[in-house]
């Protein structure tokens, strides 16, 4: 008997086969027998280990048992694939308590079977459950994402975006409309699924082979460096479909589908996605929004192609994922700042002077005694950070051999490894930032931690749905929320609201298999002693705090109804609900809320040109430039500042640049004249290959494309743009539709090399 997984490790060869085949048997495959290898072939087994069935499909199932460290290569591929076909079986299994190379998942792929590593093989041991060989019958929710995608379809649109959260099967989803595509399609059709990392790959083709069976459809593999093949399904990473692009046609694939879809907005994922013109896009998400307010929806069809929307709210409130029992611990209060806060202290100062940061050593005391006050058994938390810095500062503090820790800037092998002594071992904790917020699923866990605040709401919905995921010893998860910020504390008690107004989906409702025992499936939150009390606090004085995606939403409203912003000093009144504290608090500045909310459909130039004439003001008086601190403070209201500090050196440029156009400035400054004609000159920067193009001969995305390389290295500040000449500027304007869009997009295509 196993108790720990990494006893396998002691097993010999043939009681490792023994094991294996009885966690086949526990996750639910009958009449598994284990053949004599190395004889003679017994009524055509081959040389096949395990024989096992499955809602009555054969599967022939190979285990390669190897030393720590020795990957299992092709050799052991075909020895499954050759003692299948004698066998006659065409559903083929290939197991190894070490892991696979590159070529066996490709090819593994092409010749439809299924791998099962060291970290699948222990997700069964856990689960008891897989989804391979499963018969599929769609659930009611996902009855109804495909019908309203067909209608979408059949309508004649060409883009949609599912949002399903995490858990509610996305992926067999998109199979069976896809599968329902073809059955009505009078063509042969050509799939390609995108995603950003193998283990999403790989996990994906699962689910269509079991949607769509094996040996009817061609699989192939698109990541790992390996060219496209010409099969009915190709399953391709965006970095590797990135560099073989010129070998593809636009019209290729037919529908094509992309996984984690608020990537695409990323200009490295959009290049991959716009090369293709399919009958069908298609976008999967669990978290439609990203960081940088990109316009996911826009992408993929507007709110006209948003299907599904079964968010993280529906899925708690509807008891499909394991329901978290959320803490939220404040940080102590500064008991002095209360008074004050009664008294009229600013919402921009209680994240900097009301709350006093617990010392690491307090936190990790809290965790420790909270997971014994809760009675957790074998805790294994996920401990969200803030960075690596903050990682390699705060795993000191744990006690020795309780913690490890992964993040991005570590190998695969080392990351592999550290996870891999996190689930097999006696750690009980690993310190992440950012890392696990798509595509891992570590499904014993049962506790997840953020310090502080790790990310923005988008990451923090991510990062929550990775341990809610419901296992057969799992219904709920503990959650420990350090929370920093009133914003943090406002979200948390929003989504808490959300799920208790939200009503139970009757038309979605599927009786839940009988438990042994029973609990209250809610979404719990409990708020420690200083949480409550700013809670409170907060109620007495009336304050409403907006999350950011309110205040963002607010902005757009106007925006779109006026095509205009507010003047700074008519914030409040103008914008329903919004005050200049929460829009300090959330965005540090009126032009960092423009920027995010409008994403450079706004015009910020103007903040350039009052900057410039008030700079000139301070030096036609004083004689010497002002300190971009100055401008900065100078240009406010209600203590909302118009830029930050960093935001005016974007817009102008620091102070030396600033100082070097004052000075060129000097001799026409007492006569005030027009500021466009007084800022100094460049020689026109002559590129025939544009200037002689037809612009009616290229749509703007080539146009756009085309102007960026052209200025790619000669314009990196405002100032530098400034520099162009009138007739160059106006056709950066006509082509980008605003100059700092076009400086925006200079600056992303540069960090992203």
């Amino acid at each position: 008997m196993i108790n720990k997984f990494n006893a396998i490790d002691q097993l010999s060869w043939s009681d490792f086969e023994i094991f294996v085949k009885d966690v086949f048997v526990a996750a639910g495959w009958t009449n598994a027998i284990i053949t004599e290898q190395g004889k003679e072939y017994k009524h055509g087994d081959g040389g096949v280990d395990i024989f096992a069935y499955k809602y009555n499909r054969k599967f022939a199932i190979e285990v390669k048992q190897r030393n720590y460290g020795i990957n299992v290569d092709v050799k052991a591929l075909n020895q499954l694939v050759t003692g299948a076909k004698l066998a006659n079986v065409s559903n083929m299994i290939l197991v190894t308590n070490s892991y696979f190379t590159s070529e066996v998942k490709i090819r593994a792929l092409r010749l439809g079977v299924e791998l099962i590593d060291r970290d699948r093989l222990q997700d069964l041991w856990i689960k008891k459950h897989s989804e391979i060989g499963c018969n599929i019958k769609p659930r009611k929710h996902q009855e109804s994402v495909i019908q309203h995608s067909l209608n979408h379809f059949k309508a004649g649109k060409s883009r949609l975006l599912i949002e399903m959260a995490t858990g509610l099967g996305k992926t067999y989803t998109v199979a069976l409309l896809v599968k329902n595509i073809i059955r009505e399609s009078d063509t042969e059709l050509r799939i390609l699924f995108l995603a950003h990392q193998v283990e999403i790959l790989l996990q994906s083709v699962t689910a269509f082979k079991n949607v769509f069976g094996i040996g009817t459809y061609s699989f192939s593999a698109c990541f790992g460096g390996a060219d496209p093949e010409y099969t009915d399904f190709v399953f391709g990473s965006f970095d590797t479909l990135f560099t073989k692009l010129d070998k593809l046609k636009k019209d290729v694939f037919d529908i094509v589908i992309v996984d984690e879809a608020h990537h695409t907005a990323a200009p490295t994922y959009a290049v991959v996605v716009k090369h293709f013109a399919p009958k069908l896009l298609v976008g999967l998400t669990a978290t439609p929004y990203r960081m940088d307010n990109k316009d996911v929806l826009a992408f993929f069809g507007g709110n006209e192609g948003h299907v599904g929307r079964y968010d993280l709210v529906w899925a708690l409130r509807n008891d499909k994922l394991a329901f978290p029992k959320y803490l939220v611990l404040l940080d102590d209060l500064d008991q002095s700042r209360i008074e004050q806060l009664k008294k009229g202290l600013s919402i921009n100062d209680l994240d900097k002077r009301l709350f006093l940061h617990k010392k690491d050593v307090e936190v990790i005391r809290i965790i420790e005694s909270t997971i014994q006050e809760k009675k957790i058994e074998n805790p294994k938390g996920i401990v969200f950070c803030q960075n690596i810095s903050h990682i390699k500062h705060l795993i000191q503090f744990f006690p020795v051999g309780s913690a490890t820790f992964v993040h991005s800037k570590m190998s695969d092998q080392q990351r592999q490894q550290n996870i891999r002594d996190f689930r097999e071992h006696n750690y009980h904790y690993i310190l992440v930032c950012n890392l696990f917020n798509e595509g891992i699923d570590i499904p014993e866990t049962n506790i997840l931690i953020f310090l502080r605040d790790t990310a923005s709401y988008t990451i923090w919905l991510q990062q929550l749905g990775r341990g809610l995921r419901k296992t057969p010893n799992k219904d709920y998860v503990h959650v420990l929320d350090f929370i920093g910020s009133l914003e943090r504390l406002n979200e948390v008690q929003q989504l808490f609201q959300q799920v208790k107004d939200t009503k139970l989906d009757k038309n979605n409702f599927e009786p839940l298999p009988k438990k042994e025992s029973f609990h209250d499936s809610t979404f719990e939150v409990n708020y420690n002693k200083s949480a409550a009390q700013v809670l409170k606090l907060l109620g007495e004085l009336k304050y409403r705090l907006k999350s950011r995606y309110q205040a963002i939403d607010i902005l757009r409203s106007y925006w779109e109804k006026h095509e205009d912003i507010p003047q700074l000093q008519e914030l409040e009144k103008e914008l329903d609900g919004i005050s200049y504290d929460q829009i300090s608090t959330l965005f540090d500045s009126y032009y960092g809320y423009i920027e995010v909310a409008l994403s450079g459909q706004y015009d910020v130039i103007s903040f350039r040109d009052k900057f410039l004439d008030w700079a000139k003001s301070f030096y036609r008086q004083n004689s010497i430039p002002p300190t971009i601190k100055a401008i900065g403070l100078s240009n406010q209201y209600n203590r909302l500042l118009v830029c930050t500090e960093d935001e005016i050196r974007i817009i102008i440029g620091n102070e030396k640049q600033l100082e070097e156009y004052l000075e060129a400035q000097q001799p026409k400054l007492e006569s005030v004249v027009n500021l466009e004609a007084q800022r100094p000159k460049l020689e026109p920067i002559v590129n025939d290959d544009i200037d002689n193009t037809s612009e009616s001969n290229l749509n703007n995305e080539k146009l756009e494309e085309k102007i960026i390389l052209k200025y790619l290295h000669t314009v990196k500040t405002p100032t530098q743009l400034c520099q162009l000449s009138e007739a160059e500027r106006s056709q950066i304007r006509k082509i980008f539709h605003s100059e700092f869009r076009f400086l925006k997009l200079l600056q992303e295509r540069r960090c992203n090399g």
